[in-house]
């Protein structure tokens, strides 16, 4: 794991409160999300099939093997072994006669996974103002599904952006990872950012020049494409706390406070 750096301000237009944030056009607000999260699912779902792709199951982009091989290529030989990067404050509480972190959330995205944009949009503010309270640690690692083994495609060239990021700056980290979401491309786009505008993104996000020769040269790709098989998920976005699946009781009812209650759980 990366270790934490510095820890920068967040991003100047992320709210600063526990509450639901902004939410974007086309999307319902929290009150009224409880069931349109599943139906937007739903729909997806019946669009996926209709259009003879691979099936995404409600809530979650499942690892669906196209072709008859997902997350694997003939270049991947040798990828460096998955690790996640580590978003904590100075002072995270930590468990007792222990520098282990008292909560850990532990989050598996995929940049293209629009059920993990719709997880970032409810529970962004959210995670951040926790993480700058020192309440928990979070561990993103980041994957590709949607990439289905290609290493030239978007999930794959994003994720592994992010840990070039991370590398450099966790506080840039945390404002490009934001970013990247909040200008997610649609999954059946015909087009996706190249190389140079993850580069633009990165520096606008605080991230030093030095990243953009580990962006264009692809030094994380490879631990992106295996990511799933490496970390033995099926699913996106996959949530845990300290270890314990929580991904049903915070998509089913996407509410920030749904997180809280779990946290409760865990660290009182």
């Amino acid at each position: 794991m990366t270790q934490p750096g510095p820890w920068g301000p967040p991003p100047p237009d992320q709210p600063q409160y526990y509450g639901a944030p902004q939410y974007v056009p086309g999307f319902p607000p929290p009150k009224k999300s409880r069931t349109g999260w599943v139906m937007f699912a739903v729909i997806a779902v019946i669009a996926l099939v209709a259009a003879g792709v691979a099936a995404v199951i409600v809530l979650r982009h499942k690892n669906v093997p196209v072709g008859g091989a997902a997350e694997t290529s003939s270049a991947d030989a040798g990828p460096t072994p998955l690790r996640s990067i580590r978003l904590a404050a100075p002072n995270v509480a930590t468990k007792p006669g222990s520098s282990e972190p008292k909560a850990t959330l532990t989050v598996y995205e995929d940049f293209l996974c629009p059920f993990c944009g719709r997880f970032e949009q409810v529970y962004g503010p959210t995670i951040g103002k926790l993480i700058t309270d020192g309440r928990i640690a979070v561990d993103y690692t980041m994957v590709s599904i949607l990439g289905r083994g290609d290493l030239t495609s978007y999930s794959v060239r994003a994720g592994a952006a992010a840990y070039c990021v991370a590398d450099a700056d966790t506080a840039a980290f945390q404002r490009f990872h934001a970013a990247l979401f909040a200008h997610q491309p649609d999954e059946s786009a015909q087009t996706f950012p190249s190389d140079d505008e993850l580069v633009a993104q990165a520096e606008k996000a605080g991230a030093p020049d030095s990243v953009a020769d580990c962006i264009t040269g692809g030094k994380y790709r490879a631990m992106v494409n295996n990511a799933v098989k490496s970390a033995g998920i099926n699913s996106t976005p996959t949530v845990l706390l300290n270890g314990t699946d929580i991904g049903d009781a915070v998509l089913l009812h996407p509410d920030p406070q749904a997180l809280l209650d779990q946290l409760k759980t865990v660290s009182g």
